[in-house]
């Protein structure tokens, strides 16, 4: 069973919308600066249906939990809301994500962002210090349903890549591949923080997912190319 419509949703409804026995809960609050309370109780209300059914829930949450700055942030407290309700459930399974990167029409993501206003040359604020880490949403997948199919249960599991990516980097990568110098503003502002992967960076070697050197820029041009 799928919960959402979104690109997260999408990328498991061909495996996981005839499955009975696992619902895969991909419809949550989208936008990371969200403030609206209602738009969080909506989803604790369907969350709250969904594990009503007594069936194993796969819930995505967000790696920046780690984030010290956000960690009063609106959106990081409603997050870990809901990590606490999924826990109270018997057969559960919560991954949390970085920055995923797809065919997604949220304006929200950081490559959609990036992708927008360098193509249309407009000026932006970039963070010196800020390092974010993005992820293929079809890697998010052949992980996520590796362990899924795995067994695991009750567990809080990591899916990222092993090395977070200055924005100037991406910067780069998107200038080089739409050819358009980028308009922007560095500001000494922004903080990195570690996720730890070491059991999903496993699974990938295992799948032969590369997290090399290369990564970012081909999952950049594979979406935005």
């Amino acid at each position: 069973m799928i919960v959402g419509n979104g690109f997260l949703a999408k990328t498991f409804k061909e495996n996981y919308e005839k499955d009975t026995n696992i619902i895969i809960f991909a419809s949550g609050v989208s936008n990371s600066n969200e403030t609206d309370q209602k738009i969080f109780d909506r989803e604790k209300i369907f969350l709250i249906k969904c594990l009503r059914k007594n069936k194993k829930l796969i819930y995505f949450s967000t790696c920046s939990v780690y984030e010290n700055s956000l960690n009063h942030s609106a959106y990081i407290k409603h997050k870990i809301f809901m990590e606490d309700i999924v826990k109270r459930s018997a057969d559960y399974l919560i991954f949390r994500l970085p920055q995923i990167v797809g065919n997604s029409p949220n304006p929200n993501t950081l490559t959609n962002f990036l992708y927008e206003r360098i193509s249309r040359r407009e000026p932006f604020n970039i963070y010196k210090n800020c390092k974010r880490n993005i992820i293929d949403v079809e890697d998010v997948f052949k992980i996520s349903s590796f362990i899924i199919n795995s067994g695991v249960n009750k567990s809080t599991i990591n899916i990222a890549s092993p090395k977070s990516t200055e924005i100037m980097d991406l910067v780069k990568i998107f200038e080089g591949i739409l050819n358009v110098k980028a308009s922007y503003n560095l500001l000494e502002r922004g903080e990195s923080y570690n996720i730890d992967v070491t059991y999903s960076l496993k699974i990938a070697n295992d799948m032969n997912i590369h997290f090399d050197g290369f990564y970012n820029e081909r999952i950049i041009r594979k979406y935005y190319g």
